[in-house]
C-alpha cells in the first residue's frame, strides 16, 4: 500500500445505502499512516489497492477526486448536496462506484462524497468508509493490533449507537465535575479529541493556551484554532476509564449541528481511540468500546453506557 504526504480535508456525515452482506468473518489488517490515521485496502474493480480509512464520524463513504475521475467521474456541480464537516456545512458531488471492495470482500453499490483534490498533491489518504460501507454488517476496529474484523461477533454491551438520522457513532461519557451525561461523537476519521465550549466551562483544571493544525490531515476543512486545553478526570466511556487526559476546546459547527450547543459534548478522535476497541452492528446501531491497555479497565467491570 502506497504512503503519501499529503491528506484531503473534506467529507461526509448523511444518509447511507445497503451493501451486500458476507456469511463468514474476514479480518483486514490495517496500516498507519505517517499523521495517524489507520487505513483499509479498497480495490475499485481490478485496481488498488486504495488506502481508505474507516470513519465512524461520517455516514457516506468518501473518495478523493483525483481517484473518482479516474473511475468515471466528471464534475458538473448539477449533483450536489449539503455536508456536514466539523468546521462547517458545505456542499459536495456526488459518485457512485458500483465495484467497491476492501481487501478481497465485496461492498458492491457504494454512493460517495466526492471530495475536492488537486492532481498536483500526493494524497495520504484516497477515502473514508462511511457507514454506508457497512450497511447490515457487523465490524470490530481493533486499533492495538491493526486490524478490522467484519461479520464480526455482535456487541454485548450498548455503550454507543449509531445515530438513526445522522447516521453516526454518538456515546456517552462521564467526567469528574461534570454534572450532566457528556454526549460524544466517536470519531475515527478525526485526529485529535476535542470538547465543546459547554464543557470545558464546568472543568476547573487549564493548562496554557494551544493552538492546533489538523486542517491538512481531516475532514475538518479549515484549520481549528484551540482556545484552551482542560483536563478530563476521572474519564469513563463504555469499558474505558482513564484518570486524566488532556483535550483541547473549539467551539465546532459540529456541536451545533449535533444539537450539543447547551450541554457537554466532545469529539473523540484516534489519539484516544488508537488504543480502543470498536464493535459496531450497523444493523442494531449497537456499538460496544472496550479499552486495549490494562490500566485503561474500569474496576469490577463497570461500563458508562448509553441510557435507555
Amino acid at each position: 500500500m502506497n504512503r503519501v504526504i499529503e491528506a484531503f480535508t473534506a467529507a461526509a456525515l448523511s444518509l447511507g445505502l445497503a451493501a451486500s452482506a458476507c456469511a463468514q468473518p474476514s479480518v483486514i489488517e490495517l496500516e498507519r499512516t505517517p499523521s495517524g490515521y489507520f487505513v483499509a485496502p479498497v480495490f475499485i474493480g481490478p485496481d488498488g489497492p486504495y488506502p481508505f480509512a474507516p470513519d465512524t464520524g461520517a455516514s457516506h463513504t468518501a473518495i478523493a477526486q483525483t481517484l473518482a475521475e479516474a473511475h468515471g467521474f466528471t464534475s458538473t456541480r448539477e449533483r450536489l448536496d449539503a455536508v456536514q464537516t466539523l468546521t462547517a456545512e458545505v456542499q459536495a458531488e456526488r459518485h457512485v462506484l458500483v465495484d467497491l471492495s476492501l481487501g478481497s470482500l465485496p461492498l458492491g453499490v457504494i454512493d460517495t462524497v466526492v471530495t475536492p483534490t488537486s492532481p498536483e498533491i500526493q494524497l495520504e489518504l484516497f477515502g473514508l468508509l462511511g457507514s454506508n460501507a457497512f450497511s447490515g454488517r457487523v465490524i470490530t476496529l481493533d486499533y492495538p493490533r491493526a486490524r478490522m474484523e467484519v461479520d464480526a461477533s455482535p456487541p454485548r454491551h450498548a455503550d454507543a449507537r449509531i445515530d438513526p438520522v445522522r447516521r453516526v457513532l454518538v456515546g456517552a461519557a462521564h467526567a469528574r465535575r461534570v454534572d450532566d451525561d457528556i454526549a460524544v461523537l466517536i470519531d475515527t476519521g478525526s485526529p485529535i479529541t476535542l470538547v465543546n465550549p459547554a464543557l470545558a466551562r464546568q472543568l476547573k483544571q487549564r493548562r496554557p493556551l494551544s493552538i492546533v493544525n489538523v486542517g491538512s490531515v481531516s475532514r475538518i476543512p479549515e484549520t481549528v484554532e484551540t482556545e484552551d486545553r482542560v483536563v478530563l478526570s476521572r474519564f469513563r466511556m463504555g469499558g474505558v476509564c482513564l484518570h486524566s487526559m488532556a483535550v483541547s476546546e473549539a467551539d465546532l459547527d459540529v456541536f451545533h449541528a449535533m444539537g450539543w450547543d447547551d450541554q457537554p459534548a466532545m469529539i473523540v478522535g484516534l489519539d484516544l481511540l488508537q488504543s480502543t476497541s470498536l464493535t459496531i452492528d450497523f444493523e442494531t446501531g449497537r456499538a460496544q468500546i472496550d479499552p486495549g491497555p490494562e490500566r485503561w479497565r474500569c474496576r469490577g467491570g463497570r461500563r458508562a453506557q448509553l441510557s435507555h
